[in-house]
């Protein structure tokens, strides 16, 4: 058998059914963007793609209905309220994930709009 380069092997992963809301209210998430969908049947909503900390896994957000800037807690369409932490960035499981979700709902396009939501501390200003 003849060894495969790193580009030429092929990654798949799994997907499972996340707990209900009540028996996970709160995830925290890290490496954490906001996408929002441009057309289809989605359009207007605005979904957390990021890395659940203590769960290890990419996770995906049903729509964001609420968003509270101090706590930087955001509260979904299903009820969870996910917490962002550290700053917005690019998780490459929860990427695996939006790929999916956007094949499932007919998503063509959407854009970041991370930065609405990012609290920059006083060290991060200093960057």
């Amino acid at each position: 058998m003849t060894k495969k380069t790193e580009s030429e092997m092929l990654i798949i992963g799994g997907f499972w059914k996340t707990p209900s809301v009540a028996e996970q209210p709160e995830v925290v998430i890290e490496r954490w963007r906001i996408l929002e969908v441009l057309e289809g049947p989605c359009a207007g909503e605005r979904h957390i793609v990021g890395y659940n900390r203590y769960d290890f896994e990419g996770r995906v957000s049903t729509a964001i209905v609420s968003y509270d800037p101090e706590t930087r807690k955001c509260v979904t369409r299903s009820g969870r309220v996910y917490v962002l932490t550290g700053r917005s960035g690019y998780d490459a499981d929860g990427d695996y994930v939006w790929g999916a979700w956007c094949r499932v709902n007919g998503v063509a396009a959407q854009v970041d709009v991370s930065g609405m939501y990012q609290d920059l501390t006083p060290d991060d200003r200093q960057l």
